[in-house]
């Protein structure tokens, strides 16, 4: 059995821009780490 939840979350100003943040941090990680990899299994 699978259970689905739904979360709303209604962060303040301050923490919307934290968010922000931690979000562009990671997805320039992932983006780097992505790079790297696509770049290794393209050299052998």
């Amino acid at each position: 059995m699978k259970a689905r939840f739904k979360y709303r979350i209604y962060p303040t100003p301050g923490q919307k821009y934290r968010l922000a943040k931690l979000f562009d941090c990671v997805r320039v990680v992932w983006n780097d780490s992505l790079a790297f990899c696509q770049e290794k299994y393209k050299s052998g």
